[in-house]
């Protein structure tokens, strides 16, 4: 053998021999005697689950666990306790949350002295800020025309001053905050009737902007992302990690995706990112309609990772109902004429998921309205007749508050996913929302026919601000406690329940919309989102079972451990080696 051959035959010796020694050192755990709920139909239920690095490598009983692992496996009696897949949330706003940390609060109120003393006083308790930014107001306080700028100019003139309304799709702002911004009566409007300045009678933008021009006005002139900022969205994260969320979709920045992801990206590279992130480029403008993809692709080229993945575009569709924004079938009651308005045709809709499937890429979008969801069904439709089949991509629609009833099944048929916020399912009597649909309002937030259907169904936290998450908003157990009494928290079995009552969700429901369903809506359903052998080890060992517990104890529930690709990353766990334990 030459000198050549033989330092070949020694490298080939010494990448066996790491390769043994990779192997030998790989950790192998034995979860035994738990209550698993696998999210997985074949297998709905387990007693032990082996993890062997960062995979599960059996899921099954205490005996074959144990057999199955040897004697060097490392073992955690869970007594008995309930145990969950990883969770995914598949609507949230982390970036957001991080930005509104410091966004200024107010009581929320009907009467508009109550409101402008409030404002006042806020004012006044800030005198070293440069820019007062803020919330909440109540639309139902003001008439159609919404609120207007000479209101907040007699409290401050020399400041711009920008108060959120409480549902986050409008602003209210004063001169100088239009001054700033560079908004005039020339200013067009992003989406007339649907993204506009509301004009007074002179022609002059009146202090009140909707959708997305709103988010456009703040985000471009008075929001940034700071090492501060930064620092609150890594907060936020890591609390929905202890509550066992280890994936999730960004649904959007408001107009600051790229500076949001840049962030993330600073944090992934520094191992600061305590998740796995799904982000989305948000589409709100229809300027943007023929660059989006392009820029969706060079965020994800410039931030991307495995950790982080920028592979979904997010659509603003439709407005809200509270502000008369959201795309109906008949007018609003309160304003004729108005039925709100949708951000695109069914034709531009199709031709977009028609790129979108070109590209791989995947597509979220808001609907509020029936006439916006019936749209956006449409278009799909379509695709299937172009593409002799379903888009090879995964399409949600999110929100959905109200639908028409012959639309229900055509999410299971055209392969649509559904997408809720089960926090919202206990919102009873609105006024803002009678005013303007009626007793129409009896019957929104509607998942059960879907469900019914066997269509895709996921859920999520949908949060804006520090404010929701302070509030348990973000919480999924508060969540699944509101899904399944379709009441909110406060006041537990007293609460008034929001009809139909029929619309209740069962919690072994609730669960799969939180786990398999939605890895499945963000296309990683073959390694994430149940216990399964070859899938990520990916386990919430909970404090109580929520299939014994109290249906309204439901939100009591806390995650005694997390695990996530195998590592204990919250709580504490013990074995037979002793404790093992992290904190957050």
């Amino acid at each position: 053998m030459n000198n050549r051959n033989r330092q070949i035959t020694l490298l080939v010796i010494i990448g066996l021999l790491n390769t043994s020694v990779v192997v030998a050192k790989e950790i192998v755990t034995v979860y035994t005697n738990g209550t698993f709920f696998t999210s997985n139909a074949q297998a709905p239920s387990a007693r032990s689950v082996v993890i062997r690095g960062d995979k599960i490598a059996f899921v099954g009983t205490d005996s074959g666990a144990l057999a199955f692992a040897g004697p060097s496996a490392q073992t955690i009696d869970l007594h008995g306790k309930l145990v969950l897949p990883g969770l995914v949330d598949a609507h949230t706003h982390p970036g957001m949350v991080g930005i509104s940390h410091d966004l200024l609060e107010m009581e929320l109120v009907q009467d508009k002295e109550t409101l402008m003393q409030n404002i006042a006083s806020m004012i006044a308790a800030n005198p070293d800020r440069e820019v007062l930014l803020g919330g909440y107001w109540d639309n139902g306080t003001f008439a159609e025309t919404g609120p207007h700028k000479a209101d907040l100019d007699r409290i401050e003139s020399r400041r711009p001053v920008i108060l959120y309304d409480y549902w986050g799709h409008t602003v209210w702002a004063n001169s100088r905050a239009l001054e700033v911004a560079g908004i005039d009566r020339h200013t067009v409007d992003i989406v007339p009737g649907f993204a506009f300045y509301q004009r007074d009678e002179s022609g002059d933008p009146s202090g009140w902007v909707t959708e997305s021009a709103a988010s456009l006005f703040v985000a471009k002139n008075f929001q940034s992302i700071t090492p501060e900022v930064e620092d609150q969205i890594v907060g936020f994260l890591t609390y929905l990690r202890s509550l066992g969320v280890t994936t999730l979709l960004d649904a959007g920045n408001f107009g600051l995706d790229d500076e949001t992801y840049a962030a993330l990206s600073r944090l992934d590279k520094a191992g600061r990112l305590p998740l796995r992130y799904h982000a989305t480029f948000t589409l709100f403008v229809p300027a943007d309609y023929e660059t989006a993809i392009d820029q969706l692709k060079e965020m994800n080229a410039k931030y991307g990772s495995d950790r982080l993945r920028i592979d979904t575009l997010k659509i603003f569709h439709d407005g809200v109902i509270e502000t008369r924004t959201a795309d109906m079938f008949d007018d609003y009651l309160d304003t004729p004429g108005n039925s709100g308005e949708s951000l695109f045709s069914e034709q531009q809709l199709h031709d977009l998921m028609i790129d979108l499937s070109r590209e791989g890429i995947n597509l979220h979008v808001h609907s509020v309205g029936d006439k916006s969801t019936n749209k956006i069904l449409n278009a799909v439709e379509q695709v299937h007749q172009t593409l002799a089949g379903p888009p090879p991509i995964r399409i949600a629609i999110c929100h959905l508050e109200s639908v028409l009833d012959t639309d229900f099944y055509r999410f299971k048929d055209l392969g649509v996913i559904a997408s809720f916020t089960p926090a919202w399912h206990g919102n009873v009597g609105d006024h803002n929302v009678f005013a303007a649909i009626g007793d129409r309002a009896w019957s929104q937030m509607r998942a059960q026919p879907m469900i019914a259907d066997d269509a895709v169904f996921t859920f999520s936290s949908d949060i804006t601000t520090t404010h929701g998450w302070r509030d348990e908003s973000a919480n999924p157990y508060h969540g699944m406690q509101i899904g399944h009494n379709r009441q909110p928290v406060e006041g537990g079995p007293k609460a008034r329940y929001a009809r139909p009552r029929s619309e209740r969700i069962r919690l072994d429901t609730l669960i799969d919309g939180y786990t398999i369903n939605g890895a499945y809506q963000l296309g990683r359903s073959h390694e994430l989102g149940s216990i399964e052998v070859g899938k990520q080890a990916d386990l919430v060992i909970l404090n109580q079972n929520l299939f014994k517990v109290n249906r309204y104890d439901v939100h009591k529930t806390k995650p005694d451990a997390v695990i996530m690709d195998g590592k204990l990353v919250h709580g504490a766990l013990q074995g037979d080696a002793g404790s093992s334990a992290i904190a957050d």
